[in-house]
C-alpha cells in the first residue's frame, strides 16, 4: 500500500524539454479493488500539460514545455513610432526590433494531488468498505532563457529573407 513514485517531486524540467510523461498510481494489495483515480493540480493546469485518469492510475504528460514563460514585453519600430506586444507571434515580419525583455520569472511550481478511491472487506464485518488515499507530487519547470535568444535568432533569421 505504497503511492509511486515515491518521491515528492515529480519533476523538474527546464521549458526546453519535450516528451514528458509520468504515471502516479497507488500499489493497491490482493485484498483491495480500484475503484477510480482522481486528480486536481494547482496553480490552474497549463495548456502544455494533458492529465489523463485512467485504471492505471494518472499520468501527467507534455509534448513540449515551450510557452510557459512569456517575455514581459517585445518592443519593435513601426514607421516612426515603437510598438509594444507581448509576445513573439505579435511581432510583423520586417519590422526592426529595438528591445526584448524575457520574463523576469525563472521557475514555475504546479502540485498535482491523486486520489485513489478502493474497496476492500472489513475484517469484522466481512461488508466491502470504500476508502481513499492522497498523495501528492511537485512539478517543477525552470525558464531556460535560451528558448528566448532562440526566438529572438528565428525572427531575426527570418526578417533577412
Amino acid at each position: 500500500m505504497s503511492w509511486q513514485p515515491g518521491d515528492a517531486l515529480l519533476f523538474q524540467q527546464p521549458d526546453t524539454a519535450t516528451g514528458l510523461s509520468y504515471l502516479c498510481f497507488y500499489e493497491l494489495t490482493a485484498e483491495q479493488t480500484l475503484i477510480d483515480y482522481r486528480w486536481q493540480i494547482t496553480p490552474a493546469k497549463p495548456d502544455q500539460f494533458s492529465i489523463e485518469s485512467s485504471g492505471s492510475g494518472v499520468r501527467l504528460s507534455a509534448s513540449r514545455l515551450a510557452g510557459l514563460f512569456v517575455p514581459e514585453f517585445i518592443d519593435y519600430r513601426d514607421g516612426e513610432r515603437v510598438r509594444r506586444v507581448a509576445d513573439w507571434p505579435q511581432v510583423p515580419q520586417g519590422k526592426d526590433l529595438i528591445e526584448f525583455r524575457p520574463s523576469a520569472i525563472s521557475r514555475r511550481e504546479y502540485t498535482l494531488s491523486v486520489t485513489v478511491r478502493y474497496s476492500e472487506k472489513d475484517e469484522n464485518t466481512g461488508q466491502s468498505v470504500e476508502k481513499t488515499d492522497t498523495n501528492s507530487w511537485l512539478c517543477v519547470v525552470l525558464h531556460d532563457y535560451s528558448s528566448g535568444r532562440q526566438k529572438l535568432l528565428e525572427y531575426m533569421n527570418a526578417s533577412r529573407h
